[in-house]
């Protein structure tokens, strides 16, 4: 198949202005892609190291999210790179090219990234409400099937009516907005709404999670063992996770139910908005690593051996080069 019949452009000629607001609103969206592209990965080389992410299924479904973080990342900075090419004299093909994959990434890692906030929220209200039976049923083995069921069941639910949608389109033009590539008629009966029985699930075991979590430590007599202890300690990170994560879907959902109007200013426009709710949706998915780092002890010792190994080889490394510079005269054969 020709590729130039199936990634052709659109219609409509791609814009050669930007306004200052949206210039700045895409440079900080692309700032904090990298940021979450360069510190997820850390976190989970930290985890990995120092063995914890097969230690517990909250360890493994948090291991989880900073992968879908990391692939998010990457699929906003790949579409919100794709606008700022445009005013470039880049190739259109090479814009095309972006926008789809950027944009197929970015509906891959929101359903996946959503769908990972939903297993925390689970494990934790599991945890808060019945903690003899999750301690006895919630194992890692169950976490792996949980996780992959997760995993392909969010990916499918992105890639195969998109995958429909270009076979029957017979092309790829370039998009606005990345759930234009999914059908209308699913986007309005089936993803909206989706949307928002996620986020409002999510709400409710948020709610759940604290009103426990208050319960437990206020009525009755707190356990000092070390493994209860932690629990509690995760219990409070994750609803400090969550709560960023809503907050920062707050956007994405409300500009879904606002009509879309074209071919007007930028300012205060739905694209405004657009790249306003991609901000936000970004900056939880490098900020809830430094939670992680900050309310657990064995995160935080995890990360400070990664740092301190790397520290330990550059200091090595010049050790052993630094023969060579300080002493010249070793060297001298006159």
């Amino acid at each position: 198949m020709d590729t130039t019949a199936v990634l052709s452009t659109s219609d409509t000629p791609l814009p050669k202005q930007m306004t200052s607001i949206q210039l700045g609103l895409l440079s900080t969206t692309l700032a904090a892609c990298i940021i979450t592209i360069i510190i997820n990965p850390l976190t989970l080389l930290a985890l990995f190291k120092q063995k914890m992410i097969t230690k517990s299924s909250i360890n493994l479904f948090i291991a989880s999210l900073c992968y879908s973080d990391f692939l998010f990342g990457i699929a906003i900075y790949l579409f919100q790179l794709q606008k700022l090419l445009q005013l470039s004299p880049a190739s259109e093909h090479l814009i095309t090219i972006l926008n789809c994959i950027g944009g197929i990434l970015c509906c891959v890692g929101f359903f996946v990234s959503n769908t990972n906030a939903l297993l925390i929220s689970f494990d934790r209200a599991y945890a808060t409400l019945a903690p003899f039976k999750y301690k006895t049923h919630m194992s890692i083995k169950l976490a792996y099937i949980i996780l992959v069921v997760a995993w392909t069941s969010a990916t499918l639910q992105a890639i195969v009516p998109i995958t429909a949608n270009i076979a029957i389109e017979g092309k790829t033009a370039i998009f606005d907005y990345p759930y234009e590539l999914f059908p209308y008629s699913l986007r309005l009966y089936w993803l909206t709404p989706l949307l928002y029985f996620g986020t409002a699930t999510n709400v409710g075991l948020y709610v759940t999670i604290v009103i426990s979590f208050l319960k437990i430590t206020k009525k009755v007599q707190p356990s000092n063992s070390s493994s209860d202890v932690r629990s509690r300690r995760m219990t409070r990170t994750v609803t400090m996770v969550i709560g960023t994560l809503l907050i920062g879907n707050i956007p994405l959902v409300t500009i879904a139910a606002c009509p879309n109007k074209p071919d007007v200013i930028y300012l205060w426009s739905y694209a405004m908005f657009d790249d306003i709710a991609f901000l936000c949706a970004i900056l939880p998915t490098f900020f809830n690593n430094f939670l992680y780092v900050w309310q657990l002890p064995d995160f935080n010792r995890a990360v400070r051996r990664l740092l301190s190994c790397r520290t330990n080889e550059i200091a090595n490394l010049d050790t052993a080069t630094s023969p060579a510079r300080t002493n010249p005269q070793r060297y001298n054969t006159v």
